[in-house]
């Protein structure tokens, strides 16, 4: 479509996108608020991932879980607890000024406002990247290094730095793609402000039916995809230019002490970790129980009405129930293909499976509004022999789900066949089981924990999914993100924040539930073996 015009091979839409001033200046907006946020991503990233890899802190398990927080609530949910926390009469603005009645919070709807939300909910891409990366790194090179006379900061940026850029340059390219993939945040804050990005100005104009307003939305989207790619290409030739020799295993001890500073130390990264990741989430369930925002914090201004109306409000309810069909639904669904792909990768491999998993993996590594324009030019004409159309059903959002997540499974359950020994399948082959009884009784039980944790993954996306759902959706398949970011967009806070409450509690129950589950199967293995 971003190609053919009257039927033609033409690039005049892209003429006309490149030559007005308006569209040039969301092309430069969107790189401008990428690299700045994954810059800022990765300076919390790298420090974080520094002192939990080298320092002798305690509660390093904890810290390592807290630090991860943000990777499990939904970017969306976490800009509207930012929202919340910056808010001029908000619960937070009403402490400080208290204090200093002259304060003023700063103005969030802006581009720095944008670029902080993406540095903290982001960070977590590179800090687990850098980790690794980090207790990879060979002692021998800082001992030599502190020999020569170098005290720890400049080990670190003539040493640990320089050899942990193939490790930081994979986590800037997940930020920047995961910053071009998102469309809550910069929906949240940008278009109030005005701030126009590609992924929110396609969504304007595919939602506007005005013009040839799909044509400018397709090419478009292939100016973002191509951002995405060249970033891509540049950042792994980074990656590649720096890799350096690291040992195979990760060195898990402390290589220096902090002594004294220790418990100063502790307290600054509990405080950091407490301030960017949980404040802002205290303040949304503190608005979530709010009669109305505005009317201060006393018990009078309390209520439980807000999740009442979430519960017994037809469109909520019925978000709530779409959202755990499709992510139940999409979790079995990708869990048969993807583990199916998985050992014919590893077990059967060849150019043909090459060939299929890269077509699945495609989908995932694209921005999801491109995924959700693609799927509606597609699938909006009726299927042919049953003559019906699954545009503006469920249905089309199963298959957008089951497209876009498919490839989570088959990274997962990769891991666990690789973890199995093939002799285990041939022993069962000379017992004479049948294709269908080695996989019943041999190959599912051995790769069961890899396989549950990507079904885990793929449920979780599902459910909280918002970037391709907020242009597939319709009335009557209203999922959780889409129903969040209406409440907001209409100025029901406080029930937005009483269904995102109820969504971040749910997570955090199935998070603990996977852990035990995991604790209870790694129990049993190991009694067994």
């Amino acid at each position: 479509m971003a190609f053919l015009e009257d039927g033609q091979f033409s690039l005049g839409l892209f003429h006309e996108l490149l030559s007005d001033s308006k569209t040039l200046k969301v092309i430069w907006d969107t790189i401008y608020i990428n690299i700045l946020s994954s810059f800022f991503a990765a300076v919390i990233g790298v420090v974080s991932a520094y002192f939990m890899a080298y320092t002798d802190i305690r509660g390093k398990k904890f810290i390592h879980y807290a630090l991860l927080l943000p990777l499990i609530i939904p970017g969306y949910i976490i800009t509207l607890a930012w929202m919340q926390f910056f808010a001029k009469s908000g619960f937070v603005a009403s402490l400080i000024q208290s204090v200093a009645p002259e304060a003023v919070m700063p103005n969030i709807y802006s581009y720095w406002g944008i670029i902080f939300v993406f540095s903290v909910t982001k960070y977590p891409l590179i800090y687990t990247l850098t980790l690794s990366t980090f207790r990879k790194i060979s002692t021998d090179m800082e001992l030599a290094a502190a020999v020569s006379g170098c005290n720890k900061i400049k080990t670190f940026f003539k040493i640990t730095l320089p050899m942990s850029l193939s490790g930081v340059a994979n986590g800037l390219l997940l930020v920047f793609i995961s910053c071009l993939d998102n469309f809550g945040t910069v929906a949240f804050l940008g278009i109030p402000a005005r701030i126009t990005v590609l992924s929110t100005d396609i969504y304007q104009a595919i939602i506007s039916f005005s013009g040839n307003s799909f044509g400018e939305a397709a090419a478009e989207s292939v100016i973002l995809g191509v951002i995405g790619v060249l970033s891509s290409l540049i950042l792994w030739k980074v990656a590649k230019m720096f890799q350096t020799m690291q040992t195979d295993l990760e060195d898990m001890a402390p290589r220096f002490f902090l002594r004294r500073k220790k418990l100063l130390v502790e307290i600054l990264m509990w405080l950091a970790i407490f301030i960017i990741n949980f404040v802002p989430l205290l303040t949304l369930i503190v608005t979530a129980f709010m009669k109305g925002i505005g009317g201060g914090y006393g018990l009078d201004n309390m209520t439980l009405e807000n999740f009442t109306f979430v519960f017994s409000n037809a469109k909520s309810f019925n978000a709530i129930k779409n959202s755990i069909f499709l992510g139940i639904t999409t979790a079995l669904i990708c869990v048969v293909l993807g583990t199916i792909v998985a050992y014919l990768m590893v077990r059967r491999p060849s150019l043909l499976i090459r060939v299929v998993e890269s077509i699945i993996s495609v989908p995932y590594s694209i921005p999801g509004i491109i995924l959700g324009l693609a799927l509606i030019l597609t699938w909006a004409s009726p299927l042919p022999i049953i003559n019906r159309t699954i545009y503006a059903t469920v249905f089309m959002l199963l298959v957008s789900y089951v497209v876009r997540f498919t490839s989570l499974q088959i990274r997962n359950s990769s891991t666990g066949v690789l973890q199995t020994d093939v002799s285990m399948e041939e022993a069962a082959e000379i017992c004479g089981a049948s294709g269908f009884k080695k996989w019943v009784s041999v190959i599912i039980p051995l790769i069961f924990p890899a396989t549950i944790s990507g079904m885990g993954l793929v449920f979780l996306n599902a459910l909280t999914e918002l970037t391709t759902s907020s242009l597939l959706w319709s009335a009557g398949s209203e999922t959780l993100g889409v129903v969040i970011y209406n409440y907001t967009s209409a100025g029901y806070t406080t029930y937005a924040c009483a269904l995102s409450t109820v969504v971040c509690i749910t997570i955090l129950a199935l998070a603990l539930l996977y852990r035990g589950v995991c604790a209870i199967l790694r129990h049993k293995l190991g009694r067994n073996g």
